[in-house]
């Protein structure tokens, strides 16, 4: 993978993160229509079932994962093409039959927690839709080592534009929550056949059942597997719990929060895994260039996760309103828990794939172990005190915690990168901005004078790196 060491594979970083922050933003419009559709059509109780059902599922997405998708990228970045087409074929022959385990295992939970008869073959169908996203994950795993987010980010938003559409005939169609966990057959179908073509020639499409390969691949992801593993119920976790404690209107009302949360939750995710292969190849041959990296992506989180939980406050009325429209006014509060977690979140995010990249496997699991140990505990504990803000608070905790575990392993690496004055700058943007709210700005309008208000005092602070403003321009130069 020669764009990996060329000078400019940082730029390419910096462009394809704007260019995926953009698509995913189309893909986050047509996610708010979904959700909107869905809760006024299916009501608290039903819209509380169908995103307790997707946790589930995405628990079980996380598992058919266990960290090997980033391990195959790590590996992919520093191998050449006959052994990544060996790895590819038998990392999907591994998904798929952790899926089909998976898939039996969620149904097999729902039987046991005593979900209703709906819920439990939702579960299967929900499953089964999953089933063909993976596949179309795995097969886009070389495009993205291949720093292609073009072509990544047109499969996202089509994937989303598809589910409104789905979820508008089903509104119009009078469908109960059963047809609804099902759509995601049909457009999962969709989407992996409108990939096929592209990843044709970058990727085998069959998978593979070699032995020695599954052993390899097992052995390579270790102690990962396991980390990645516990961080996908960790994510989970608190809206599982919280089935388990509360009632189906409290549940409801955490699922709208949710929802928006878990949407904002995924840009971190979105914008550093757009790094990785060049942390990953980093790592492998050029420790200076890591550190330098590092630095910038730290900066960006902390730029990015603080003005995501500011103007998630300050909106907050104004997206439950927009999102879950009348009767859902306890959703205000749950999220503006949540917003705070996003800060932590987005560290997180950075300094795990930092840890991947040094294949410190020990430390993701450890951390993510106590952050899930804390979300579960609290939020079993606080919600039957304070109904769906214990489960916010059960993940701000535990966001909380895994930052600051996964921080102290980057130190004892000898790899923390955090500059106090770009603290500092971002400190004094934050409370210039947060003063807005003791204007009569109604929420819509607040949200967006805050942000052009934090990324103004940002700028004439040098609060932004020079790099994003160089890459960006250099790129329009070139046009």
């Amino acid at each position: 993978m020669e764009v990996l060491d060329s000078a400019t594979a940082g730029a390419k970083v910096i462009r394809g993160s704007v260019l995926r922050a953009g698509s995913y933003a189309g893909g986050v419009a047509l996610s708010i229509g979904t959700a909107a559709l869905m809760i006024r059509h299916l009501g608290a109780g039903d819209y509380g079932k169908y995103v307790i059902v997707m946790s589930l599922i995405a628990i079980v997405s996380g598992f058919t994962d266990i960290g090997m998708a980033n391990v195959a990228a790590r590996e992919i970045a520093a191998s050449g093409r006959a052994e990544r087409n060996r790895l590819l074929a038998n990392l999907l022959g591994i998904r798929i039959a952790i899926a089909c385990a998976g898939i039996l295992v969620a149904t097999g939970f729902a039987v046991v927690a005593g979900y209703d008869s709906t819920m439990v073959f939702g579960t299967v169908l929900a499953g089964i839709g999953m089933f063909f996203t993976l596949i179309q994950h795995t097969y886009a795993i070389p495009m993205g080592v291949a720093l292609r987010w073009g072509w990544i980010s047109g499969i996202e938003l089509f994937r989303q534009a598809l589910m409104l559409v789905a979820a508008a005939l089903l509104v119009v169609a009078g469908a109960g929550l059963l047809p609804f966990l099902a759509v995601t057959i049909p457009v999962g179908v969709l989407v992996l056949a409108v990939a096929i073509p592209s990843v044709r020639a970058v990727t085998p499409l069959l998978p593979a059942l070699e032995r020695s390969q599954w052993a390899s691949i097992l052995r390579l992801t270790g102690l990962y597997a396991a980390a990645a593993a516990v961080g996908t119920i960790y994510i989970f976790a608190a809206v599982i719990a919280n089935s388990l404690v509360g009632s189906d209107q409290e549940a409801g009302y955490l699922a709208a929060a949710f929802r928006i949360y878990v949407v904002l939750a995924a840009i971190p995710l979105l914008l550093v895994s757009t790094a990785f292969p060049v942390l990953a190849r980093a790592a492998h041959v050029d420790r200076a260039r890591l550190e330098y990296a590092l630095r910038r992506v730290f900066e960006i989180a902390v730029i990015v996760g603080v003005w995501m939980a500011l103007a998630t406050v300050l909106g907050a009325s104004f997206a439950i309103a927009v999102v879950a429209g009348d009767g859902f006014g306890p959703s205000v509060g749950v999220l503006q828990i949540q917003a705070l977690a996003l800060v932590p979140s987005f560290l997180a995010t950075a300094a795990g794939f930092a840890l991947i990249s040094l294949r410190l496997n020990v430390g993701l699991l450890v951390a993510n172990a106590v952050a899930l140990t804390l979300t579960v505990v609290l939020t079993l504990v606080l919600v039957p005190v304070i109904d769906a803000k214990g489960a916010a608070v059960g993940m701000l905790v535990g966001d909380t915690a895994l930052a600051g575990l996964y921080g102290i392993w980057l130190a004892r690496a000898r790899l923390l990168v955090f500059d106090l004055r770009v603290l500092l700058r971002v400190a004094a943007a934050t409370i210039v901005a947060a003063l807005l709210a003791l204007a009569p700005i109604p929420g819509g309008p607040l949200v967006v004078t805050a942000t052009v208000v934090y990324f103004v005092v940002l700028f004439l602070l040098r609060g932004i790196p020079t790099e994003i403003t160089d890459a960006l321009t250099r790129r329009a130069a070139d046009a």
